[in-house]
């Protein structure tokens, strides 16, 4: 197989690239010469970017589209589909991803419970057993986006002696096995905002959620209630976070991602005293690292045995296909 990675970043990885696709060809692109070097491609390998149809139309040998990582907004699916190129993405869930940003949503949550900011200011002035902050053990909690991110995340909320409210587009009956102890749909989620002192937003960005999280929601929340975005800054209308903030609806938020990313190092949200910052680091951790590298490599083999890819967006184009194997998924 001949694989381009797209994208100069996957050359700080290109130690651990060379062992893990052994026996295939491999390249690197950037935005200058991508599309002169996709003709070559039977696999395109990509971080979050944007993939059209008219870019993959240039790729006459392509058989996969690759996403290293979860999200796949770039990524023109129906233009796969439409020129018979799987699109696949990685699972979340037990590859290292998921469980590293619900660890960014709890390192969010002790900052601002414990004030951390506060406690660094008394420390530098030579005090100590100040200032007092909230446990998270007793309280109430909403995580809202109940997929793969969503569980892993109420799973350590509950292992911390936290009860939780869940929001989600649909309802399944093993929320309840998760110990979730109240579910409200998607529609209905301010109403499941009351009493929860965090607010966990995991939801996936797709056309019906985008800017969904506005000023009725961030209202409904308690004002003594931190507001946790790990997901996507374009779930959140910006101004209705920054009313939010400003005139103390909630008492403070934290946040993993940003409406631009990266966020200009001039923005007053990364230097607010009551807003905690992380540079969209969730995923990015020495098991997501393995995990990805793993199905990525396992993905390429399959194509290679003919064989429909693990977690492919399109799976179903394909199945009726002569020549395509199925193959169980995660």
């Amino acid at each position: 197989m001949h694989i381009l990675f797209a994208g100069k970043s996957f050359l700080r990885l290109w130690d651990l690239l060379l062992p893990a696709f052994q026996g295939h060809e491999m390249d690197v692109a950037d935005d200058l010469d991508l599309k002169d070097k996709l003709p070559w491609a039977d696999v395109l390998i990509i971080r979050p970017m944007s993939v059209t149809y008219e870019l993959l139309s240039k790729a006459p040998r392509l058989k996969m589209v690759q996403q290293w990582g979860v999200g796949v907004e770039g990524l023109d699916i129906e233009a796969c589909t439409k020129l018979g190129i799987f699109a696949c993405n990685i699972p979340s869930r037990g590859t290292g991803n998921a469980e590293g940003v619900a660890e960014i949503a709890l390192l969010h949550m002790m900052l601002l419970a414990r004030r951390y900011a506060r406690s660094q200011e008394k420390i530098s002035e030579g005090k100590i057993f100040t200032p007092p902050g909230i446990t998270l053990w007793g309280k109430r909690s909403c995580v809202v986006g109940l997929g793969n991110l969503g569980h892993c995340v109420v799973e350590r909320l509950i292992a911390l002696g936290m009860s939780v409210v869940g929001v989600n587009r649909t309802y399944r009956p093993e929320f309840r096995e998760w110990g979730i102890e109240s579910f409200y749909p998607l529609a209905e989620m301010e109403k499941a905002l009351p009493g929860c002192h965090f607010v966990v937003v995991t939801l996936g960005l797709t056309s019906e959620t985008q800017n969904s999280i506005a000023e009725p929601f961030f209202y409904a929340m308690d004002r003594n209630a931190f507001f946790i975005n790990v997901a996507r800054g374009g779930l959140v209308i910006r101004e209705a976070f920054e009313k939010a903030i400003e005139e103390e609806w909630i008492a403070g938020a934290g946040l993993d991602v940003f409406w631009t990313e990266p966020p200009l190092v001039t923005d007053p949200i990364l230097h607010h005293p009551r807003i905690t910052v992380t540079p969209h680091i969730g995923g990015g951790t020495d098991a997501s690292l393995k995990g990805a590298l793993h199905f990525v490599a396992g993905n390429v083999e399959k194509l290679t045995k003919g064989e429909i890819p693990l977690s492919c967006l399109n799976r179903e184009t394909f199945l009726t296909k002569e020549g395509v194997a199925e193959t169980d998924e995660l």
